[in-house]
Order: structure tokens, then sequence, then C-alpha cells
């Protein structure tokens, strides 16, 4: 059986106080000696790297080491056991999943007047909380507690009240659920396509999106169909590139999950990625002070998980998010100093969280510190972040974003002299994007120009093949299927500079308002 580092990870997420909740708790689980389960937790806490040969041969001998790998995972369960306890009273779902089996035992005992005054609690929490699958659950025990009291002196309840309360109730979770499942498919079909490059991509866009559920907000009568309604929007029109909306769901989502505070202490990642969402259209929007504002909100918001080990995705999450917003926004505002800062603490970041991340979580931050290195002149570390990119080993993951790092390949490669691999890497590229079928015009135009500019010795041709693609990708740029790709580097500005011979960075900033 292949060894897995499964429970080492969730020992090393556990924060100091839920670490020593688990030993009491494991404690009890067997009377006598220190038991088994607590020395291989405290075993595995120890290490840095997960070493299954060295927790073998510290419990050489012993009998639960020559069937270690059903130990490891009766230990994973318990070690989510105790997790599950610790944290059973700060959870709305936790509270009524604790309560469904107390009823249970209530009603099993006969103790009908205990069982209907816990139900009424259960039902005030779910309402509270905004839970509709747990009010079905709670409503089909207060309907059989109704049929009940023909047996017990006790009052019953109205069944044709009860009736309304269930039927209304199941009628929100359906809603809730079709939008849930047109909230998925949105996606997947955006993770599977990326931009819009095609009138068959905008088409089955749409398709989603004209969904009755979208027209209006009349059927989101609660908070989960709002959040999926908002969500659903503000993603469908980001893609589309109707920048006004896009902000406008953006924002709506926000405020929703800061009316209610709860929601964002039980859900504080779902509530990350709304202001990371919202401020993402603030900078493409040029909304500055908006921007700065929130991104301090953030910051603040993020502080208070800082060094909890509970919490490291949280916080590997975050620093993914800010990292790539703030690039974003100095590369926008060709803050030169700030560039050069943020590519700094990036670096520092991704040394310090590499265990925590995906290689395909950090692609989308690769291709932007590529094209920040490209605009202050750092060719060779540019390069770097490219071949991260190239070298990762699921293509098929992020196809976008693997499409966007050739062509930027050929573009940093060009600009190194280095004409000798430009060749292969061409044939490479075209290869790579016609199977992925993302051979667009675009594409299709700087591979074109590629190809010419490294084959021209003569200065004064190689200017005309410059103008020439610049004039190409103005044009290009005004089909909607394609502006969405050019703007992800402003080849129109590098080929500009080149004709004139000026730094790109300086043809950036002389079109850029910058912020004082």
């Amino acid at each position: 059986m292949k060894a897995t580092d499964d429970l080492f990870q969730l020992i090393k997420a556990m924060s100091k106080t839920e670490k020593g909740y688990f030993k009491k708790f494991a404690s009890k689980q067997t009377i006598g000696s220190k038991n088994v389960y607590v020395r291989l937790f405290e075993a595995i806490e120890l290490q840095n790297e997960y070493d299954e040969e060295q927790i073998k041969t510290k419990f050489k001998g012993e009998k639960f080491a020559a069937t270690l790998y059903s130990t490891k995972n009766y230990l994973f369960n318990l070690v989510l056991k105790s997790l599950s306890a610790y944290h059973s009273e700060k959870f709305a779902v936790s509270k009524l999943n604790n309560i469904l089996t107390e009823l249970n035992v209530l009603f099993e005992k006969g103790l009908y007047k205990q069982f209907k005054t816990l139900l009424n609690k259960a039902i005030e929490i779910a309402k509270e909380n905004d839970k509709p699958f747990y009010l079905a659950l709670l409503y089909n025990k207060e309907m059989t507690a109704l049929t009940t009291d023909y047996y017990t002196t006790e009052k019953g309840v109205n069944f044709e009240e009860l009736k309304k309360r269930s039927l209304d109730n199941l009628r929100s979770i359906t809603v809730n659920e079709e939008y849930n499942l047109l909230y998925n498919e949105l996606f997947l079909l955006s993770k599977e396509m990326g931009s819009i490059r095609t009138k068959s991509d905008l088409d089955r866009l749409n398709l989603i999106a004209n969904n009755p559920l979208l027209r209006g907000e009349s059927k989101a009568d609660n908070f989960d169909a709002k959040f999926k309604h908002y969500s659903i929007l503000g993603h469908y029109y980001r893609i589309v590139n109707d920048n006004k909306s896009w902000i406008k769901y953006r924002k709506a989502l926000l405020d929703l999950l800061e009316s209610d505070k709860r929601f964002i202490r039980e859900n504080p990642r779902s509530y990350v990625l709304a202001l990371n969402n919202y401020l993402n259209a603030c900078v493409i929007q040029g909304f500055r002070k908006e921007f700065e504002n929130g991104i301090q909100k953030l910051k603040n918001f993020a502080a208070q998980f800082e060094n909890r080990k509970e919490f490291i995705d949280l916080q590997t999450r975050t620093f993914l998010l800010v990292s790539d917003l703030e690039l974003t926004y100095n590369i926008k505002f060709c803050l030169f100093g700030k560039i050069i800062r943020s590519i700094e603490d990036i670096n520092k970041g991704l040394e310090r969280f590499s265990r925590h991340l995906q290689e395909s979580r950090k692609l989308s931050l690769y291709n932007k510190l590529a094209y920040a290195c490209f605009i202050m002149n750092d060719l060779e570390r540019g390069l770097h972040y490219i071949s991260r990119i190239l070298n990762s080993k699921d293509a098929g993951k992020e196809p976008e974003q693997h499409s966007i790092a050739r062509i930027k390949n050929l573009i940093i490669h060009f600009e190194s002299g280095n004409y000798d691999h430009l060749e292969y890497a061409v044939k490479s590229t075209k290869r790579y994007l016609s199977k992925a079928e993302r051979f667009h015009g675009f594409e299709k135009t700087v591979l074109a120009f590629v190809t010419k500019a490294m084959n021209t010795n003569d200065e004064k041709t190689k200017m005309e093949i410059f103008g020439m693609f610049k004039k190409d990708l103005i044009k290009l740029k005004a089909d909607p299927f394609e502006r969405n790709a050019i703007e992800q580097f402003d080849m129109i500005s590098w080929a500009e500079g080149k004709m004139k011979k000026r730094p790109f960075a300086e043809i950036l900033a002389e079109k850029t308002e910058v912020p004082d």
C-alpha cells in the first residue's frame, strides 16, 4: 500500500489548542497507559516532512506498526471527530447536526415534551441562519410528532399550517439547488474555455445566462439564492466584458455578505473571495480610491488569521489573491517601483506557502509576474516564471494560462535575441495551440510576426514588420472575441516602442494616467 501524507497534512494544519483538545479527546477512547493513537499523533507532529520509514523504525516491534496503514486511517478519522467536537458550537450547521441526533434520542425514549422544546429551538436556529435543508428535516420531525400527539396529552401543531410551511420550504430548497447547478455549470464552463474566443463559446455561455432564474431577482428570495444569483451574473458579465454590470453584481454580492456578520464569521473564505472579485473589477474600471480602501480592508480582515495553523488554507489563498490584485494594480498604473517590490514580496510568499500551494493555483500569478518582469526588462526572470508554467505537470487544468504563457514565451525569447531557440518554440507553440483548439486570430498574428521578424536581419524591413504587426493588433482589438487576449499583454505598445527605439515601460507610462 502506497504511503500517503494525508494524516501528516491534517496534523500540521491544526492549531496548538486543537492539538491539545485532540490529545484529551483521544485519551478518553482508551483506558490505561498512553494510547497508541496519541503516541503516533505526537510522532508525526514532530516531523517537518512526512517520513513513514522513520515512523516504522520508531515503533518497530509494536503490534500496531504492522498494520500502520489502517492505524493511520483510524487516527485520521479520530482527529476529524475531535475537530468536529471542538468546533461544534462555532457553526450553525454543527449545532443543528448535534441537535438532530439529540432529537432522535429524545423521541425514541418517548420524551415528547422535551423533544418538542428542543425541536422548536432547532427550527429557530435554522430560520435565523437561513438553512432550508435543515428546516426540511426538522419539519419532517415535526410532522412525525404531530401523529404522535394522538397518543399523548401534549398539544399538537395545526396540520395545514405545518403543511404550508413544509411545501414553501421545499420550493425554496428547489430554487436554491437550481441556482447551485447554474453556478457550478458556469464555473466549469469558464474553467474549460477561459476567455470567450468564438461565437460558439458565447452561445454556450448565453444558454446559462438566459435561464429564467436570472431574469430579475424575484426568485432569489433567500440569502443562499441571492448569493448564487449575484455570483453567477458577476462572473458572466466579467467574461463578456460588460464592466459596468460586472462591478454592479460584484458589489451587490459584497454588500449582501457584509449585511450578515455571522455568515462572514462562519465563512471567511467566501467573504475573502467576494471582496477579491469586487477589487478585481475596481482595478479594471480604474476605481483607484475604491481599490485602495478595499485592499486595506482585505488585509485587515486577513490579519486575524495570521499564524493560526487551522487557517493555513485561507492564509495561502489570501496571499495569492492580494499578490495578484496588487501586481495587477501596479502594472495598470505603471507604478514601476511598486512592481519591483511586489515581485520580491511575492517570491517571499511563494517560498513561505510552497508546501500548501498546488502548482495549478500559481499559474495565473506566474503569468502576471512574467509580464511584470518583461515591463521592467528583467527578461531572464520573466523566462523563469514562464518555464514554471510550461514545465507544470497538468496542462489540462488551466488551458488558458498555458496558452498565454506560450505566447509570452515567444515574445520574451524574441526580445532576448534567442533566435536559435525560437524556431523550435514557434513550432511547439503552434502544435500545442492547434491541439488545444486555441489557435485564433491573435495567436496566429503573433506567430506570423515572430516567424518573419526573427528571420529578418535588415533593420528597415524589421521596422516595417513591427509596423504591420501593430496595425494587425489594432484591427484585431476591435473584435470582441480577440480583445481579451490582446489586453493581457500590451503588444501594441511594445511594437510602438520598438519602432520608436524607446523602452516598453516608457511607452506604457506615457499612455497611462499615473495616480499621485
